[in-house]
């Protein structure tokens, strides 16, 4: 199993195949179409990855600033996203670097990528996490709408946070930064059992590749949680 900065600089193809697959009931789409409206909007967007989040959106926004760290990932954006070219500029940028953009947004959205940077720091996660609130929200002008989508669990029953990190993530958005967090279900839908084994195998580890084949099901449980705050 690769990690996953091994994924972001080698395998866009893998993980697009990946995520292509999650949310088969479409409900990450439905709750950002119901809560927010980005009609002729800027936004930015952390951690674009190959632009599964950004699709959601893209055709109504006025102008997106796609960034994250690999060039790999962006490339592969570029051309899941050929439609919206017009309206996306695509640009290198580490989430410890957003103090240093000079862009700013009616929306700043980020998913699946700051729950990574929080949980690579040992110790200092708390005060990671706290930085990457803080900067986002610096990134928004009058009146704009910070959303922050990370992982409730994948193969779980109930939504949890997996590790001590992310769970201070999280309450740092509630508790001291007044986020208001949504949960959504957004299981993976596979084409077989094999496939399902296979593709999460990849990312998850064997163990959860050979606990899918046991199981037998097509449908692999995942939740996710938005966060959101009006400013």
């Amino acid at each position: 199993m690769p990690s996953m900065y091994e994924i972001y600089e080698k395998h866009s193809f893998e993980y697009d195949e990946l995520v292509r697959h999650e949310d088969y009931q479409g409900n990450l789409y439905k709750t950002l179409q119901s809560l927010f409206d980005f009609s002729g909007k800027a936004v930015l967007e952390f951690g674009t990855g190959t632009g599964r989040l950004t699709a959601m959106y893209a055709s109504s926004a006025e102008k997106i600033f796609c960034f994250d760290r690999s060039s790999h990932m962006l490339e592969k954006a570029r051309q899941n996203l050929l439609e919206f070219e017009d309206k996306i500029n695509y640009d290198l940028c580490d989430n410890n670097q957003i103090s240093s953009l000079d862009e700013k947004g009616d929306f700043v959205i980020e998913g699946w990528s700051f729950g990574h940077t929080v949980s690579d720091q040992s110790v200092t996660y708390t005060e990671k996490a706290d930085e990457l609130i803080s900067t986002s929200l610096g990134r928004l002008k009058e009146e704009g709408t910070c959303i922050i989508i990370e992982t409730l669990g994948t193969a779980v029953d109930t939504p949890i946070a997996p590790n001590k990190p992310l769970s201070e993530f999280y309450r740092l958005l509630e508790v001291k930064h007044g986020f208001t967090r949504v949960e959504i279900s957004t299981d993976y839908r596979f084409e077989s059992v094999e496939k399902a084994a296979d593709i999460c195998g990849f990312f998850f580890g064997a163990e959860a590749g050979e606990e899918i084949r046991k199981e037998g099901s097509l449908i692999v449980r995942e939740f996710t949680g938005l966060w959101y705050k009006n400013v």
